[in-house]
């Protein structure tokens, strides 16, 4: 009998429970944070890749009242979201869209889980209109990358090789913040659930929490 793969973390209830819709730290904090500093107004068009059970896209369009759509590769999500506004079934790596579509591409703790983090930035890169916004928010180790690990601190990569790799893909790097406490309360949450143990979250070890936003260079 071939054994069954693990159900991903962000597909777990423990999660849902620990983190609410967004099912990330710090929920709609970094968010807010974002769409606030790249100025995000009514008639702005915005993506949020890997929109999960679609609670960027409505906070963007409730709250800063944008025109937001979201992608999401997860049927199990897309059910979950129970035909939530915007959301269509596509990879973060293939985006369904024409070049210089969107005013701002978000990316909230998805981009670790990429096999091919060039070629996603090289997407976000082409649906963005010259100008346009990058935001992203993620784990990132405080070393090299683990090798072969599953987890999301396994995938993820040291904070200068991520903005290295930004910068290399046409963007200018406009912010940068620690927000590694986020992560450790999501972390504490799910230690408590017992989850953080369960199929290697790997919260805790040697991770932190980033958010980033970047500018694709040119001119609107």
């Amino acid at each position: 009998m071939v054994a069954s793969a693990p159900v991903p973390l962000w597909e777990r209830e423990a999660l849902h429970e620990a983190a609410g819709p967004t099912l990330r730290p710090g929920g709609f904090e970094l968010t807010d944070r974002a769409a606030e500093f790249i100025g995000a107004v009514p008639g702005w068009t915005v993506l949020d890749v890997g929109a999960g059970l679609g609670a960027t896209v409505s906070r963007l369009r409730s709250r800063f009242g944008v025109r937001a759509f979201g992608v999401e590769p997860s049927a199990g999500q897309l059910a979950r979201a129970h035909g939530a506004a915007g959301l269509i079934r596509a990879r973060g790596d293939e985006l369904p869209f024409g070049q210089g579509r969107f005013d701002a591409v978000f990316c909230e703790c998805v981009l670790s889980l990429f096999d091919d983090r060039a070629g996603g930035l090289d997407e976000f890169h082409r649906v963005l209109r010259p100008g346009g916004f990058l935001v992203l928010s993620d784990l990132c180790a405080s070393g090299s990358p683990a090798e072969g690990g599953a987890s999301c601190a396994d995938r993820a990569a040291p904070l200068a090789d991520i903005a290295g790799l930004v910068r290399e893909r046409g963007f200018s790097v406009e912010l940068t913040e620690d927000h590694s406490r986020l992560l450790r309360d999501l972390a504490a949450r799910l230690a408590w659930s017992g989850e953080a143990g369960r199929h290697g979250c790997g919260c805790g070890r040697n991770a932190g929490y980033f958010l980033m936003i970047a500018r694709k260079q040119g001119v609107k």
